[in-house]
């Protein structure tokens, strides 16, 4: 197959797809899964129809179409198939394509799980889907931007996964299916609607490429999601400071917050989320992959900060936080100040772990850092021996992760020896 052109190789696939087909009867087929990537450059939208129409027929239980993301067909999935494979189908995912369900599909009463990703679908076609999906468990639409309002009708009684992403026309999300359990969501703050918030236990609000989610969880989440026990935040630019909560989520104990690229942020405002969350056991935070800290932003070009001199709320105090991570750690004063925070107001306080490295993968190797980020690692370092390490009490477990020598400390000047660095962080 790697022989030839790319186009003579895609041939080659194409005809070897197209022999299969033709020498199957279609039954039988329990999954069907179509990747047409590597054939993008000569596959029809006819010899797609051709191919589902011979393979999916009743008994079939997953069908999965994922059409190349340019250069390929303008393909209209044909509806009638999931009348063929009503009493069957379970799971459903189609990806760069139109589809146009009517509600002459037919009832699919064993389907359960939908993904539709970057289809060409409106709400009046999506809600003919749901009105012939009465069992569906989990729904995915993700950059679907023909929706403008997504209504997610209380018939479907047993969905428990919701997913939104990037549907770049959508302004209004409205959820009356009432055992809604998980919700993720990724695009601007919006106005969003949850009849039985009861049920809501696990939320994801992904503002990465806009402005305003960590504000928005604070002043609008609690009237959506009262009853959350786990959220996870992230926000790329927040225009105000963190105002001080007006609801607390009694029910939280897993908080996850990451920072994508900000800029002079101020991380101890993160303290109102605390707040916020009197019950949190767990709190994750990520100030970035890594943090880069201006000059004025740094606790050690400070020369007025001494560990008495930084902000602290003496009147806050959290009884249940038990486990603190924060990756990205840098020299931050802000960040600094948001940990001893922590440390000075937490008294179950058992593990804390502050990450200055890019990251570790499975085999324990640091990911790439270039000079930058592990020279303010080692600042990071610096000031937690400096500020931090004093404040830890002998009944936490603390851990500091370093750039290690192997991979990242090689990157540094050569008129820098390793031994130098080391030497100032004693």
């Amino acid at each position: 197959m790697n022989e030839g052109t790319p186009y003579e190789r895609a041939q080659k696939l194409l005809d070897i797809i197209q022999t299969i087909i033709e020498n199957h009867s279609g039954t039988g087929v329990k999954t069907l899964k179509l990747q047409v990537d590597p054939c993008r450059n000569v596959i029809t939208a006819n010899q797609l129809d051709i191919w589902l129409q011979a393979a999916v027929k009743d008994g079939i239980v997953e069908l999965a179409l994922d059409l190349p993301q340019f250069h390929g067909p303008k393909f209209n999935f044909p509806c009638s198939l999931l009348s063929c494979a009503a009493s069957s189908l379970q799971s459903l995912s189609l990806s760069y394509c139109a589809f146009c369900p009517t509600l002459m599909v037919g009832c699919l009463r064993n389907l359960k799980s939908v993904c539709l990703t970057v289809v060409h679908i409106t709400e009046e076609e999506l809600g003919c889907l749901f009105s012939c999906a009465l069992c569906l468990e989990k729904l995915e639409v993700s950059q679907c931007d023909e929706i403008t309002f997504l209504k997610i009708p209380s018939h479907l009684q047993q969905l428990h996964i919701l997913r939104v992403f990037l549907c770049r026309r959508l302004q209004v999300i409205e959820v009356y299916a009432p055992k809604v359990s998980t919700f993720s969501f990724r695009g601007p703050p919006m106005k969003i609607s949850i009849s039985n918030s009861s049920q809501l236990k696990s939320m994801t609000m992904n503002g990465e490429c806009c402005s305003g989610m960590f504000h928005y969880a604070l002043t609008k989440l609690y009237s959506i999601a009262s009853n959350l026990q786990t959220l996870i935040l992230l926000s790329s630019k927040e225009a105000f400071d963190m105002p001080a909560p007006s609801h607390k989520f009694l029910h939280l104990r897993h908080l996850k917050i990451y920072c994508a690229n900000m800029k002079s942020f101020d991380f101890f405002s993160l303290v109102s989320f605390l707040k916020a969350c009197p019950v949190v056991e767990n709190f994750f935070l990520s100030a970035g992959r890594p943090y880069i800290v201006r000059q004025e932003e740094s606790i050690l070009e400070d020369s007025n900060s001494d560990p008495s001199r930084i902000r602290c709320f003496q009147e806050f105090y959290h009884d249940n936080l038990k486990k603190v991570s924060i990756s990205g750690f840098c020299s931050a004063k802000s960040l600094i100040e948001l940990t001893c925070q922590i440390l000075g107001t937490s008294p179950s306080l058992q593990c804390l772990v502050l990450d200055t490295t890019g990251g570790y993968d499975n085999t324990g190797i640091c990911e790439n850092m270039d000079r930058k980020a592990i020279m303010e690692a080692l600042r990071g370092v610096e000031a937690i021996k400096r500020y931090v390490k004093g404040k830890v009490p002998s009944s936490v477990n603390f851990k500091v992760l370093e750039p290690c020598d192997r991979c990242h400390i090689p990157k540094l000047d050569v008129s820098m020896q390793v031994s130098d660095v080391r030497g100032r962080l004693a």
